[in-house]
Parts: C-alpha cells; structure tokens; sequence
C-alpha cells in the first residue's frame, strides 16, 4: 500500500449536532470562498461547542490547510524550529489534560494548529490529545493531512498514526504503520505485540465483522469452492446430513488452517443452525485461543449464551415446568449482569459497556451504581442522550428532581426533532414538573408531545388533568 493512500475514515457515531451550530457550519462553508479567516473562526467555534463533530473538524483542517499553502504561495515551509516552537504548547496542553480537562485541550490544539496546519510535533500533539478525547477520528484527520511528510524513520509519528488507525478499527492500515516501526525497532516488544494484535484484528475484521453482520462467509476468502460451501452454510441446512457434512468439512479446514478465524465463524453459525450451543460456545473459545482477548468475540460468546439459555426456557415453559423455568429464567438474569460486569472490568474503556451495565443497575434499582456508569457512558456518542435519561430515572428514584431535571435539559439540547426519544424526555419532564407543582411548566412539555403525537402513552389524560388542575388553582385564587 502506498503511503499516500487516503483513508476511509471511520463514520461517526450518530449523535445529533444542535440546529444552531450546523446553521453555523453551512454559514461557514459558504463563506469559505470569499473570506477563508471568518470562515476558518466559524469552524473553530463549531467544533469548540460540538467536538464530535466531525465534518465540520474536518473543513475546519482543509480549510487552514489550503490557506498556509496559499500563503507561501504553494510551498510548505521547513521550519527547523518547529518542535522547539512546540514545547510551550505542549506544556499548556499537557497540563488540561492533567486536570480532566480534555476538551479545552482538544480545542486549545486545533487554535494553534488553524495557523500552523502542517506542524508535524503540533499535529502530533493533536493525535495524541485526540486520542486521550477518545476522538480517534480527529486525530486520524489531522495526522492524514501530514502523512506525506512524515520522516520514514521517525518512529513516534508512525507508532501514533498506527495507533489511530488501531482505534478507527482500520486494522489493516495500522498493520501497515506497524510493520514500518517494527522493521526501525525489530527488538521492541511492545511495537511486536501491537503488529501482531493489529495482524489478526486485520484477519477478524475482514472475514467475522462482515460475515457476523452481513451473513455473507465469501468475504476475504481466496477460494470460490470455500466461499460456496460457507456461503451454504449460511443458508437454511435441508436436513441433519447436510449440516453434519458441512461441520466436518468446516472442522476439516480448521485442523489445515487453524489460525483462519473465518472458519470458526462459519463454524459456529451452522452450530447455530442446529441449535447446538454448547458446540457454538466452545468453537467461540477455539477463536478465542487464536485471536487472544477480543471484545467482538466476547460480545458474540455472550449472545449464543444467552440464546442457549433462552431456549432452554422455552423448552421448559413448554413442558409445563414453571416453576424450572423460572429458575432458569433468574439464571440468565444473573448471567447477563455477571458477565455485563466482567467485560467492564477486562474493558474499562469501552463506554457502551458501561451503559449496558449502567441499565443493569438500574433494572434492578441501584440507583447510585447506575449513575456512576452512566456519567461515564454519557461520553459515548451513541449511548450520550439515554444515557441521561436513565440517570435522570436515577435522580427522580431518589427524590432529587432538580439534578433530573438537569440531565434531562441536557438531553434535549442533543434531539433537533421530534421523535420517540425526544418526545420521552419531554413527558419525563413534565411528570417532574408535575411532581413538584410547576402545572404550567409541565403544561409546557406535555403540550409539545401532543401536538406531535395525540396517542402517545396517556399524553391526552395528562394534559385535561392539568387543565383541571390549572382551573381550580386559578378559582381558589380569585
């Protein structure tokens, strides 16, 4: 692969960006032309008040990029004082980092870097600032943009866009940056165990990711009587012949190529079929043993443990044994929790575990534990506006109105339209309301939930009994 190879970035997790600022962004992108420094303050401003904001990050970095270069009339400036010129940044960066305080940094990096675009150490300084963010995708932007003009042995820069590549899931990319510092340091064992994580990330993610999502076993197979067979096999097996010959044939590829992860997938997808769990289970172990510890594998080991557990249930409600079933229903309750929690402890970093465990918590009414996860998965793009709804629920099973009221506002700052999200903030927020005596406040969000959706929950009750209740206030009164 080419060094210059431009990257597919990663999509963005879909968080909604305030109308105010993508009104901002569009203003910004049509001022670009005829006044690139307004524009470029525009695009600041952006990404300081939404710093997941991608597309606007990333005209934000085109833009300073196109006018340095047109500044020194097309050439890029060597400047043999530029990582000395650093220093006093880094130190100032460094030091918000320190206290928590990682998006002022993050921010504080794209001021310097709006006039100073091509900077290797600035650029740097951005990655690694990004990544601490848990921006990768910031990160990878601004490293891209001065890829070309990386030292071939510069080992840190190198070392740092592998591991954005890493976290952007672009395995294959990061294999490559590895490779480049391994054959500089062939005797670093961390730089060898990131290559070889990053090599059999690139195998997984091109056979599992998109066999497990799209059903199609051909991907990143070389063979076309392989990719039939697994393609068949991901059919409906006619009859127990069938699916026998295709397990050993599978089993038979495994013992030829036991590295190959495609064919544990395929494995345990006809397992599956036959509803074999405890077969699919132990074949999720054999990947395992190849692959080392995985999310993407725990994550599927998790799911057919919890279908074997299901159907179980099923067999047992069938067979008129309630009172089993029951019992074997609490199991995988317990299994789900369990397990929930012991994937946050071997991944701490991973948000969306949190917040599936934040609702584990709150299912069962540990209100404390569940806001501790949820002030952390509230950080995930993905999970940030239920995430405050649920700590919200927290706040009210614990009569502190006020802070779930707070989550709640904050919430709705994320939802431009009105959906069925948005619509269970607003009633929240009129039960709070409500709660505590503020009729016309509630009248406020229990109004704007029927003027959307006359039949949601008992939205039409609620708003005649508030008009009830205002009426009698108001004749009291007079």
């Amino acid at each position: 692969m080419a060094d210059s190879e431009p990257s597919a970035f990663p999509v963005p997790e879909d968080k909604p960006i305030p109308t105010p600022i993508r009104n901002l962004h569009l203003k910004a992108q049509s001022t670009l032309e005829r006044n690139p420094d307004l524009a470029i303050e525009m695009l600041l401003r952006c990404v300081g008040q939404c710093p997941w904001f991608d597309n606007a990050r990333r005209d934000l970095h085109r833009a300073a990029i196109a006018r340095y270069i047109e500044k020194h009339n097309g050439k890029v400036p060597n400047n043999p004082l530029a990582g000395a010129l650093a220093l006093i940044p880094k130190m100032k960066i460094s030091g918000l980092v320190k206290k928590g305080q990682i998006e002022e940094a993050l921010q504080e990096c794209e001021v310097l870097l709006k006039d100073d675009p091509l900077n290797i150490n600035l650029v740097k300084l951005f990655a690694e600032t990004a990544m601490t963010a848990k921006r990768p995708t910031a990160g990878l932007m601004a490293m891209e943009a001065v890829r070309d003009r990386l030292p071939p042995k510069d080992v840190n820069s190198w070392l740092t866009l592998g591991k954005l590549y890493n976290e952007s899931k672009d395995y294959k990319k990061a294999r490559d940056c590895f490779e480049r510092v391994h054959r500089i340091k062939p005797t670093d064992g961390e730089v060898a165990k990131l290559l070889k994580d990053a090599e059999a990330q690139a195998t997984l993610n091109s056979g599992w990711e998109q066999a497990h999502e799209k059903g199609d076993y051909r991907v990143g197979l070389a063979d076309k009587e392989q990719a039939a067979k697994l393609e068949a096999a991901n059919k409906s097996v006619k009859t127990e012949a069938d699916a026998a010959t295709l397990i050993r044939e599978t089993l038979e590829k495994i013992q030829r190529e036991p590295k190959n992860v495609n064919y544990y997938l395929a494995l345990v997808g006809l397992y599956l079929q036959q509803k074999q769990y405890a077969e699919a289970l132990a074949a999720i172990d054999n990947a395992r043993a190849v692959m080392g510890q995985d999310p993407e594998l725990d994550n599927r080991y998790a799911s057919v443990k919890q279908e074997m557990l299901k159907a179980e249930i099923a067999r047992l409600q069938e067979a008129g044994d309630h009172e089993q079933a029951a019992a074997k229903d609490a199991e995988l309750k317990q299994y789900v929790f369990d397990d929930i929690a012991e994937r946050v402890q071997r991944y701490p970093n991973d948000q969306h575990l949190r917040f599936l465990l934040g609702e584990q918590y709150y299912t069962y009414g540990y209100n404390d534990e569940a806001i501790q996860q949820f002030q952390i998965s509230q950080r995930s793009p993905k999970d940030r506006v239920q995430s405050l709804y649920l700590m919200a629920q927290c706040f009210r099973n614990k009569s502190m109105n006020d802070m779930a009221v707070e989550q709640l506002k904050t919430a709705l700052e994320l939802l431009p339209s009105m959906d069925q999200q948005k619509m269970d903030v607003y009633y929240l927020l009129g039960e709070l309301c409500e709660a505590d005596g503020a009729l016309d406040e509630a009248s406020k969000y229990f109004k704007e939930i029927y003027r959307a959706d006359v039949t949601y929950k008992d939205i039409n009750d609620r708003i005649q009994r508030i008009y009830a209740a205002q009426k009698a206030s108001a004749q009291t009164k007079a």
